[in-house]
């Protein structure tokens, strides 16, 4: 399965913009085409070294760590175990579409929520217009009394606090990118190795080889558990849930592991999706709590209090001459 990005990550080649799912499908056809990898590469645009790896950080990537990372992986786990490199990049080609779809879609339910933080913090400055629309005599009294001073101390101390608050938020609830490699792309990488006819512990030792090291830590405990047919106590994580019971199977039974690493793909796709929804909605409830206690009272501090007390000091009512009760004639009674 090929996958066009809709944001798109690209990258120059030739002086012109490349989508990297392009770089996979023309490798993936040089590649079936009979080219050996170092030619297939050096025609699609990417430089490789002297085994015929790509560069992680050439240009064409365009800081796309993560496409990076995975072909070098692929590359390396298709030397190790023989298998041809098209059909390893064909599953690492699906499971990035399906790692780079997730974080699109997080990042798509996240739009709204995070457009509302960026327009709020604008509102006590907005308050200060609508004030000196209303009245000039406000936004006087805000720069040239002391009392106007204390007004937007008080604003800009609460807006302040607000913004931070809801960048916090924000931040907490987007979906930050991941050390190493995602876990569909290493699940796509032990199919792989399966595929090519070995053994659970020895797919999943030259997978680890393939891997970056905080991904071949687990691996190698899980191929050292396997190999001596036993379970690793003490590992978690998505990693090891997804693995465990397609791999326990294939050890047990000889049933094939690609199904059930297929499914772990799809489940953690449709985790990742429901938790991206989740989380924004959480958001939009959480950042009222920084606009009601917050961004409100800077509102009312920076632009409707101002407002107020100019149009009292406007009116002048100490000035006003009020008839008292001692003061007013009595009413002469109408003739008989």
């Amino acid at each position: 399965m090929r996958w066009v990005s809709r944001r798109g990550q690209t990258g120059a080649v030739g002086g012109a913009s490349v989508d990297v799912s392009l770089l996979f499908a023309d490798a993936i056809a040089l590649l079936e085409s009979g080219l050996p990898p170092i030619r297939a590469w050096t025609l699609a645009g990417v430089p490789v070294d002297s085994k015929g790896v790509p560069l992680a950080d050439a240009p064409v990537w365009n800081g796309g760590r993560t496409a990076a990372q995975s072909v070098a992986a692929a590359c390396t786990l298709a030397r190790d175990t023989g298998m041809p490199l098209a059909r390893v990049l064909a599953r690492v080609d699906d499971a990035v579409a399906r790692d780079r779809d997730a974080r699109d879609a997080a990042e798509a339910q996240l739009a709204g929520p995070r457009m509302s933080a960026r327009i709020l913090r604008w509102l006590p400055l907005v308050g200060v217009g609508l004030a000196a629309a209303v009245d000039p005599g406000a936004l006087g009294l805000l720069i040239a009394s002391p009392l106007g001073w204390a007004m937007l101390g008080g604003a800009g101390l609460l807006t302040w606090l607000g913004s931070w608050w809801m960048s916090r938020l924000v931040k907490a609830a987007t979906v930050s990118a991941s050390e190493g490699l995602p876990v569909p792309v290493v699940l796509a990488l032990v199919d792989a190795a399966l595929a090519a006819g070995l053994d659970v512990s020895t797919a999943l030792a030259r997978t680890a080889d393939a891997a970056d090291p905080r991904t071949a830590g687990p691996l190698r405990a899980l191929a050292a558990a396997h190999a001596y047919g036993g379970t690793a106590p003490d590992l978690e994580g998505p990693l090891v849930e997804a693995l465990a019971r397609p791999l326990a199977l294939a050890q047990s039974a000889g049933a094939p592991a690609g199904h059930g690493l297929r499914a772990a793909m799809v489940r953690l796709d449709r985790d990742a999706r429901r938790d991206a929804a989740r989380s924004a909605g959480e958001l939009g409830v959480r950042l009222a709590l920084p606009l009601a206690l917050c961004l409100l009272p800077a509102f009312a501090l920076a632009g409707v209090l101002p407002l107020i007390v100019a149009v009292v000091v406007g009116a002048d009512l100490g000035s006003l001459d009020v008839p008292t009760p001692a003061s007013v004639a009595p009413t002469p009674p109408p003739p008989p």
